[in-house]
């Protein structure tokens, strides 16, 4: 009996042996597992990182399946030894972050200009609206002044490349009654066409400040009669406006109605050294 007692005494203190020793083993596992988690970073243990993870691998044994199958695709595969490779990868995405920062600035910039370039084009616009109508209005008053109806449609203009290559500013001239005559129909008599043209070059130059401006015309009077020479003449002194003309040497008196100066020049003969002097002839001024 005593025998059989120290028997199981020995079995015991073995039983408690190995539970020992494996209660060791399994602290010390326990610690170790600790340590290597504290080096984890910290993405890697957050719940919705260990969730994902069970939910790919299921248990510990799928995991170290999957790992010892990316370790021998590893141990086979054909990968680059060098190990300038690595230095070479960090320095090229340092490359592609500094690049990609500058890609980003210029897309700000971008989006910037075309905003600006939007704004600056509606003011544009805005602008060349009020240039057309104030055009418009220089050209029906000089009509009134040569005694011709003028005509102006105004063109539609809107922020958009099609409407504006489009657009056009019709205008039509009525001379004594006898109906519309566009700019280049030819219907209107030679000093009709000239008084069509001057009443849209001095329509560009007219404005509240200028009456007419400063035009430099060559021989406005070329191939006219005396009574279209006459009113050409009466136009361009009603629009107060200062002009240059030139015109070949003439005997019609009316060419040179309009002028309260004119230089009479000559070309140089041919054994004389200079040019004739240039004459130079002045209207008197109109008493009361």
């Amino acid at each position: 009996m005593h025998a059989r007692m120290q028997d199981s005494e020995r079995e015991m203190e073995r039983h408690e042996r190995e539970w020992r020793g494996r209660l060791d083993e399994m602290q010390s596992k326990a610690a170790e597992s600790q340590a290597q988690k504290r080096r984890f970073p910290e993405r890697w243990i957050a719940p919705a990182a260990l969730k994902a993870l069970y939910a790919d691998y299921v248990n510990a044994t799928q995991a170290k399946l999957r790992n010892r199958d990316v370790e021998q695709a590893l141990e086979q595969g054909q990968w680059e030894t060098d190990a300038a490779v690595e230095e070479r990868y960090t320095l090229m995405l340092a490359t592609v972050g500094e690049q990609s920062a500058r890609l980003d600035e210029c897309k700000h910039r971008n989006a910037s200009s075309m905003e600006a370039v939007a704004n600056a084009r509606e003011r544009y616009i805005d602008v060349l609206r009020a240039t057309v109508r104030r055009y418009r209005k220089n050209i029906v008053e000089l009509g009134q002044l040569a005694g011709v109806e003028v005509h102006a449609d105004l063109p539609h203009l809107d922020n958009d490349d099609m409407v504006l290559r489009q657009a056009e500013l019709k205008v039509s001239f009525n001379f004594d009654g006898k109906g519309s005559i566009g700019l280049n129909d030819g219907e209107a008599s030679g000093g009709q066409q000239v008084i069509k043209s001057l009443i849209l070059l001095v329509g560009l130059l007219k404005d509240d400040e200028m009456p007419g401006g400063f035009v430099f015309i060559d021989e406005p009077f070329a191939h006219l009669d005396v009574r279209n020479i006459q009113l050409v003449g009466h136009f361009l002194k009603s629009t107060r406006a200062q002009y240059v003309l030139t015109t070949p040497i003439t005997h019609n008196v009316e060419v040179f109605e309009p002028a309260d100066i004119t230089l009479v020049t000559a070309k140089k003969p041919r054994d004389a050294r200079w040019a004739p002097p240039i004459g130079v002839l002045q209207r008197r001024a109109e008493s009361g």
